[in-house]
Parts: structure tokens; sequence; C-alpha cells
């Protein structure tokens, strides 16, 4: 039940990104990396260019939160940078607003395969910035045919615990990109 629920999801995210039009006989989404059941949608947006939705632990709210789980699917153009470079470019805000705060580590790159392109997993954080919450995230990205996924868990903690650190690590090495032709 819980990975019907995972898929439906995913499915609905997808299919918003996709103009009413033009249905094309490829799609891709993206299966895994967390259990929705855990989590109530907080926030969503989308439009021709990108889907987004971020979730929230039950008894918070996308205002007050201290865990946030956020889901986005962009359109990936034409002309793709690496996916070392679209990271580093993520992140450049931060690390000019907080440079002596913000810390970055590349956890492992994903093999290419039938449907992914490239893959990511990364964390960072930001400490004593200011009015700036302390944040640590662990983040993958996989590049599709069509499409960049980005599945990001984040806590507002100086450093998650190891424990925390290698659940999340573990469940967004399980997230992969599935094809319905």
């Amino acid at each position: 039940m819980k990975q019907f629920v995972s898929i439906t999801l995913i499915v609905l995210l997808v299919s918003a990104c996709v103009p009413a039009q033009h249905k094309p006989s490829y799609q891709e989404f993206l299966m895994g990396g967390f259990n929705p059941e855990e989590w109530t949608v907080g926030n969503q947006a989308s439009d021709q260019n990108q889907r987004i939705i971020e979730f929230v632990r039950s008894n918070e709210n996308i205002d007050n939160w201290t865990e946030l789980l956020t889901s986005q699917i962009i359109r990936k153009p034409a002309n793709v940078e690496p996916i070392d470079v679209f990271v580093a470019s993520i992140h450049n805000k931060d690390r000019k607003l907080c440079p002596g705060g913000f810390k970055q580590k590349i956890i492992a790159h994903g093999q290419k395969t039938d449907t992914e392109e490239a893959s990511i997993i990364y964390e960072w954080k930001i400490n004593d910035c200011g009015a700036n919450a302390d944040q640590h995230e662990i983040t993958k990205i996989i590049y599709g045919k069509f499409s960049i996924f980005r599945l990001a868990y984040v806590e507002r903690t100086k450093k998650l615990s190891n424990v925390k650190r290698q659940k999340w690590i573990n469940s967004l090495k399980e997230a992969k990109i599935v094809v319905n032709r």
C-alpha cells in the first residue's frame, strides 16, 4: 500500500508538469526515497517549467517546521550543465550569504542507467549565519531524459544525528526514475 501511495503521488507530480495539449509517449516518474504517509503537503506550486511540493510533519506547517521534505521536478534544458556544476550553482547564494557557515559535501555519484543520465547525493549545512536558522540537508538530484528530479530532506539543526543522516542517505539511494512508455 505504501508503494502504491508513493507511485500515485509521483504520477500526479509529473502529470502536472506535462502540458495538457501534448501527452508524450515517454513519461518519467520518480519512485521511492520516502514514505509519503509520514508527511503532509505543506505547500505546492507549479508552472510550465517545474513542479514543487514541500512536505512537513503532520504536527507542523510550512511556516513553522523542524523537518521539511521537498520534491521538485524541473524541465530539463536542451543544454544541461554537468550535475556537479548544477549542484554548485544551486547554492551560490547560500555561499555568498554565509561564507563562514556554509559547508557542502558530495556523498555519492550514481551510475548512468537506461532511465538516468546522472545522479548525485550530497549534503549541505548552514550554521551560525545571522537570522538564518541552522540547517542540515541531504539531497538527491537525478537527471532523466526530459526532467531533473530533486528530492531533499532538511532539518533545522546544526548537525543531523549520524543515525538520521544515514537513514536519509539510504532512503534517497532508493529513489529511482521509472518510465511509462
